[in-house]
């Protein structure tokens, strides 16, 4: 696994490649676009702590999550995941937009090398939003507990509500991330999410459930079984 400047999980590009682990040649692709791409890093990321209230959804109405500025996200399976948080961590990240010219130049000259320029971006981002949860996590109190990350599109959660996080991040500003009028983010490889955060201190009696487990989305191609 390399480190400069963003830890580098092989075996995770080639899954999102969409290549069997023993793919001696697709793990050669990757590591060689990886390589080619590294030295346009320009990862940035911003993070809040917000205090929040949490109405779980019923047949008649959607749940919701609102934060203490007034805005509100709308999703039964977001609600549900954060339930029992008081808090939770918006948080927007991005790899940059020289990656994008990268995997643009990457794509032009051969369509393999372009998609594994894509799952090499989406390892890296995954990547680097864990080493910063990390950091951001060691600046708060070591009782509270964590949900996985969240994003806008994942189950009900409306991809629309992308903008609401968006506007309370202030991305444009802070980390150089937009959104086009279509909703997609520019620069490409570039995440925003919700962290939910259980002040109590108290353990769940039921193991929480982590990554693809958590995801209700049980048709994605990338999802671990």
């Amino acid at each position: 696994m390399s480190t400069f400047p963003i830890p580098f999980d092989e075996a995770e590009a080639v899954r999102y490649f969409g290549a069997r682990p023993e793919d001696k040649e697709a793990h050669g692709l990757v590591n060689q676009v990886f390589l080619s791409v590294k030295d346009e890093l320009q990862p940035r990321s911003i993070h809040q702590l917000w205090h929040c209230d949490i109405v779980q959804g019923t047949a008649e109405h959607p749940g919701k999550v609102q934060i203490s500025n007034g805005t509100a996200f709308t999703g039964t399976q977001l609600a549900k995941h954060l339930k029992g948080c008081s808090q939770l961590i918006l948080l927007g990240a991005t790899l940059g937009s020289r990656f994008d010219l990268a995997l643009r130049r990457l794509s032009l000259r051969s369509i393999a090398e372009g998609a594994a320029a894509q799952a090499v971006g989406t390892a890296l981002i995954e990547t680097y939003i864990d080493e910063q949860e990390k950091i951001w996590k060691q600046e708060l109190p070591s009782y509270y507990t964590y949900r996985t990350r969240f994003s806008p599109g994942y189950g009900d959660w409306p991809l629309e509500d992308q903008r609401k996080i968006f506007r309370v991040l202030d991305c444009a500003k802070r980390i150089g991330l937009t959104l086009t009028e279509g909703g997609l983010m520019a620069p490409l490889k570039s995440v925003t999410a919700i962290i939910g955060v259980d002040t109590s201190g108290a353990c769940s009696e039921e193991p929480e459930k982590r990554g693809c487990a958590s995801c209700a989305k049980t048709d994605c191609a990338f999802r671990r079984s």
